[in-house]
């Protein structure tokens, strides 16, 4: 099942993807879950499949503003230098934990919406993940039951300001500027994705191929991910974890070709779908 937040009329909506279309869960269970993460914190999934099942679309998908899948998330926390591209000329292998970093919700635009080239640089690449969503709360989960806590996936586009990553010891802040990167176009529910060992993730810029990997090349898996995070931190529902992403950034290219006013950047993972945006000058 596939699950999107979106705008339509000025208001803000939720509901399950039917086709080329959306069937508005909003106006069937609006009173009790107002937005998709309320739902997900209800255990409310069930019911959305119910309610849409043999139910007619309401809105065709060309007729909405697509918004973030989680619109409202507690917490964003991405995986850095998960693929083994990174450290193949790494003598020891690879690090020895994950490198965990957070992202700002404000740092995403929404499928078809522009992701942003920073006014102060040049140096904005693209980065294709599959981040896991989370559906139940835990703390200190151990890693054999870390994938119940996972209701659903997306795509990101976890997009980079390289040369502001240099500027200190932390790569916060070249990892947050405004719009920099993207989140969607919806979420599919964990049955969809129910093996993960070695699914397929495409970045194309201007339908070049650029990144072309599976999960099959990460160093920390999933549910150590989750378990690893949650030694330090509470998991709530509408909590996203990005994944890492494989090789083929611009930054391993010489010269690097970064992300530009003008561009369209896709990212493809199935079967979630396609993640498009174009690129314009903040």
């Amino acid at each position: 099942m596939k699950l999107i937040s979106y705008r339509h009329g000025g208001a803000e909506k939720y509901g399950v993807v039917s086709g080329d279309g959306v069937v508005d869960m909003s106006a069937r269970l609006g009173d009790r879950y107002p937005t998709l993460r309320d739902a997900i914190a209800g255990l409310a999934l069930d019911e959305m499949a119910r309610q849409a099942g043999g139910a007619s679309a309401d809105l065709a998908l060309p007729d909405i503003e697509f918004m973030h899948p989680i619109t409202t998330p507690e917490k964003i926390l991405c995986v850095g230098r998960n693929y083994r591209a990174y450290h193949e000329v790494v003598a020891d292998g690879a690090m020895k934990h994950p490198s965990i970093f957070p992202r700002f919700p404000s740092s995403f635009a929404a499928h078809n919406g522009a992701i942003l080239k920073p006014r102060v640089s040049d140096t904005l690449d693209y980065e294709g993940e599959l981040v896991a969503i989370i559906g139940r709360s835990g703390r200190h989960i151990p890693e054999d039951r870390a994938m119940d806590h996972v209701i659903g996936y997306t795509i990101m586009n976890e997009g980079s300001v390289r040369e502001w990553q240099r500027f200190g010891a932390q790569n916060c802040p070249g990892k947050n500027f405004y719009q920099s990167g993207s989140i969607g176009p919806w979420m599919v529910t964990a049955d969809e994705l129910p093996d993960l060992s070695k699914v397929p993730i495409q970045t194309r810029v201007n339908g070049e191929i650029r990144q072309d990997g599976a999960t099959d090349m990460m160093i920390f898996s999933l549910p150590y991910v989750i378990a690893h995070v949650s030694k330090f931190t509470w998991l709530e529902p509408g909590d996203m974890i990005a994944t890492g992403s494989p090789g083929g950034s611009a930054v391993e290219e010489d010269p690097p070709r970064w992300l530009k006013p003008g561009d369209t950047i896709e990212i493809e993972i199935p079967p979630i779908g396609v993640l498009k945006n174009t690129i314009e000058a903040e």
